[in-house]
């Protein structure tokens, strides 16, 4: 008599930070009420401590290909998912089960019709990560615990969500841009990883210093 696996339809796959072991996400495709994507951003917020309105997407890269996911609660209470099509059928052909995957934690501000400070994630598979140091999959200190404990604590903060919220009348980026200085915050709201750039050959690229010794 044929049995039914009524697990089928679920995958997972390994998550970690650069100084971590690693951690089980787990994605039911056949879950209707609870859809994949919010399904991987919950589980992410439970990882990071990063709220999931704050989370707007997470690009997971393998070797050759990659695919995005949208988060469809993001933003508001109503929620932005008209602004992030549904890649289903594209996913469950790369994300396969078993798969490992290192994350990198990124933070954004001033975007106009965005939240104040919010984050994208990367997953890069295992095989694309330099185990030496940083490339143009994987940055190793972006990938760090360290920074995304660090901007958890900067997105959770309401009081700076208030205080950067593009959306506000008259907050031009100018005036946006002080207020992080004048914080000693907008060096973090700008990081880049050289050997990224390095990885690509040639490249003049103005990387600024933003970091205020002085504010400690």
């Amino acid at each position: 008599m044929d049995q039914v696996d009524s697990n089928s339809d679920k995958i997972t796959i390994k998550v970690r930070h650069w100084d971590e072991d690693y951690h089980d996400i787990t994605i039911d495709w056949s879950n209707e009420s609870f859809d994949y994507r919010k399904q991987v951003f919950h589980q992410l917020s439970a990882f990071t401590g990063i709220p999931v309105k704050y989370q707007v997407r997470v690009g997971v890269t393998n070797v050759g290909i990659s695919v995005n996911l949208g988060n469809p609660e993001f933003g508001d209470e109503e929620g932005r998912g008209h602004l992030f099509p549904d890649e289903k059928e594209e996913a469950m052909e790369q994300i396969q089960d078993g798969a490992c995957y290192l994350l990198e934690t990124d933070i954004f501000t001033c975007y106009p019709t965005y939240p104040s400070i919010f984050c994208s994630y990367h997953l890069a598979h295992r095989d694309l990560v330099n185990e030496n140091g940083c490339n143009l999959y994987y940055c190793h200190s972006l990938g760090s615990r360290f920074f995304t404990k660090k901007f958890s604590k900067l997105i959770k903060s309401e009081h700076l969500q208030t205080l950067l919220d593009p959306r506000v009348a008259g907050q031009a980026r100018e005036t946006l841009t002080r207020i992080k200085l004048n914080l000693n915050i907008e060096h973090i709201t700008r990081l880049e990883c050289n050997r990224y750039f390095e990885s690509l050959g040639h490249f003049d690229y103005p990387f600024s210093n933003y970091y205020l010794r002085y504010r400690g």
